[in-house]
């Protein structure tokens, strides 16, 4: 997903922009991190727990995560990894300037919810962008401090059936139904899977993206609890960092992602 490549502007001078591998690896790191002490919380605090407390869990987890790798430098040093190995000669020290990175998981209000998302999350990763104008000596770099991409999520909680194999997920709501074509391009299902006795054992996260796909497939999915493509949290976390999914609009993320009063900075 993160291939280290270099590209030139067609007639307008060479640019390159360069691939933030190793802070990509970063928010991945984070996210599995957040995900891990889910789990754990679920199986040793909180038996059979609500669709909403897994996501409120899960979004203070992520928001420490990415809190400890920045007092930590981690995103410093990869930052300044992902530099060095891309632009010849660098010997830029001081990464103040170019240094920020902002992941979250942000919990819709049940309002806002009906209004606009059609979604119970918003998760936005907002990044630095660089660019390399020119090569050697005589080349500048340029930076956007914050360069964002945001999804929307539906979660959906899967309890085990009991008398055949599988998950039952429930519907989409009424307002999400109405609400999905005009989201459908960076809206997924996030699926959240309990089992065991005491419905305390937290399957690995998944998740469906939603792009490709008429609401007509998406009940049917969760109807039949068959989901074409699930992919993994660190798929999906690579995927947006590097602007594959999701939407990189800044009025769509400000007004329905995370609005102006669920700020995702950490």
């Amino acid at each position: 997903i993160f291939s280290v490549e270099a590209y030139p502007a067609a007639n307008k001078g060479a640019f390159w922009e360069i691939k933030l591998d190793k802070l990509g690896e970063v928010i991945a790191g984070c996210w599995a991190t957040a995900e891990s002490n889910l789990s754990e919380a679920v199986a040793r605090l909180h038996p059979d727990p609500s669709e909403e407390w897994i996501t409120e869990l899960l979004a203070g987890g992520l928001r420490e995560a990415v809190a400890r790798a920045s007092s930590s430098q981690k995103v410093e040093h990869a930052f300044l990894d992902d530099l060095r190995s891309q632009i010849p000669n660098f010997s830029f020290t001081d990464a103040t300037q170019f240094s920020g990175l902002v992941a979250s998981v942000n919990p819709h209000r049940r309002s806002h919810e009906g209004e606009l998302s059609g979604a119970d999350l918003g998760l936005v990763v907002i990044r630095p962008q660089v660019r390399l104008n020119g090569w050697g000596g005589g080349g500048t770099i340029e930076c956007s401090r914050d360069h964002a991409t945001g999804l929307l999520a539906q979660a959906k909680l899967g309890h085990r059936k009991k008398r055949r194999e599988g998950y039952s997920w429930g519907k989409l709501q009424d307002r999400q139904e109405e609400l999905y074509s005009e989201r459908r391009s960076y809206y997924s299902l996030l699926l959240y899977r309990l089992q065991g006795e005491k419905r305390n054992e937290l399957g690995a996260l998944r998740w469906q993206l939603c792009r490709e796909n008429s609401l007509e497939d998406v009940k049917e999915w969760l109807q039949s609890d068959r989901f074409p493509e699930e992919r993994t949290s660190s798929e999906v976390l690579r995927k947006l960092f590097d602007g594959q999914i999701g939407t990189d609009d800044s009025n769509i993320i400000q007004s329905v992602i995370a609005p102006d009063d669920e700020d995702p900075r950490v």
